[in-house]
């Protein structure tokens, strides 16, 4: 579904404009009145109706609830106040120390983390139709349009199975969930099913032992089926380690057995350190095989954020992400803001060097 935001003074004028712009086909997908009374409207429309400019290609992320960041809301207030102002025909308030909005600067920001083409050009498109003066407030914008989120929480029970590439971050993203459960509470069960890597299992059977929880060694998907149920009726949380593989590939028998056993969420994790291209395809992969939603590790090795920005457009959700390499540091929450300042703090060096 591609989506337009609609700001007016009443609901009759932005339905007014909902529909010269987007026709009668359009469907409202959430409305909002704000504190002076102007309303803010979002509306789609099908993808194989193209509005006029819009990509095809991307996947757009559908509206979800407002934020409890607190930083963030000041973000987004600034960008309402923005709007309102240029509707009503008005100068938007200066941001501090902010950086001019530019396509060609924000082209070669883009350009300087190894950002795909298609990429690139979609990004540029939405940010200079957010309107917005300040940078990183037009790149968040943009990244607003396509980024989706979902976090793993306290009351996320059951059992989660973690897959990817050879030294993507699972046993460590395993200790990392396993230790935010334990800080909430909740009774955590540590399993590994790889146990023909030389040093996996004793890996994450030294994490178990560092957070006092127990590890099962499974060695068949017979053994993780039970595990599975029993967490489900225990109320406790189950996280498997799998065996690391290329999912373009196919996997190994034994591996699908392992995924394909019981009522388990089936997790992505996938470094941030590496080519865009490729990351867009690994991400399209494990959306395939029915993972729901991806931890990105490595962002304090990866200078360039390409491949984050790939996995960010190929429309798979981001759980967390990881930019240290302690687990005392955690799991992460990433929002549009905090990627767009990721990206401009880059390349700002180079691109005042070239002013």
């Amino acid at each position: 579904m591609q989506l337009r935001t609609f700001l007016a003074k009443d609901m009759k004028e932005a339905l007014a404009a909902m529909r010269a712009q987007m026709g009668d086909e359009a469907i409202i997908v959430a409305s909002e009145t704000l504190k002076d009374g102007t309303v803010l409207l979002r509306a789609g429309i099908e993808g194989d109706k193209a509005l006029p400019g819009a990509s095809e290609d991307m996947p757009r992320r559908e509206p979800a609830p407002a934020s409890n960041d607190t930083h963030f809301a000041g973000v987004e207030n600034r960008y309402r106040e923005n709007l309102l102002a240029r509707v009503r025909g008005t100068n938007p308030r200066a941001t501090a120390n902010a950086t001019p909005f530019s396509c060609e600067t924000l082209t070669t920001i883009l350009l300087s983390h190894r950002t795909p083409l298609t990429i690139v050009k979609v990004l540029i498109d939405e940010a200079e139709k957010s309107g917005l003066s300040d940078m990183n407030l037009a790149l968040a914008s943009a990244l607003d349009t396509f980024m989706r989120t979902e976090n793993f929480d306290a009351t996320d029970r059951g059992a989660v199975l973690l897959m990817g590439m050879p030294g993507a971050g699972k046993t460590s993203v395993a200790a990392r969930f396993a230790a935010q459960h334990c800080l909430a509470g909740n009774s955590v069960v540590l399993a590994a099913t790889d146990l023909e890597t030389a040093g996996q299992a004793a890996r994450l059977e030294s994490f178990a032992n560092c957070l006092n929880v127990p590890l099962l060694r499974i060695e068949a998907p017979e053994m993780l089926a039970d595990a599975i149920q029993q967490a489900h009726d225990s109320q406790a949380v189950l996280i498997a380690d799998t065996a690391a593989c290329d999912p373009r590939e196919s996997l190994p028998r034994d591996l699908v057995k392992f995924l394909s056993a019981g009522n388990a969420n089936l997790v992505g994790v996938m470094s941030a350190s590496g080519d865009a291209e490729e990351a867009g395809e690994i991400a399209a992969a494990l959306a395939k095989l029915g993972t729901t939603r991806v931890v990105v590790t490595g962002l304090d090795l990866a200078k360039r954020k390409g491949a984050l920005l790939a996995i960010v457009f190929s429309g798979m959700q981001i759980a967390h992400v990881t930019s240290s390499p302690y687990l005392a540091d955690g799991l992460e929450s990433l929002t549009p803001m905090a990627l767009a300042r990721m990206l401009t703090s880059h390349a700002q060096s180079p691109v005042q060097a070239a002013a």
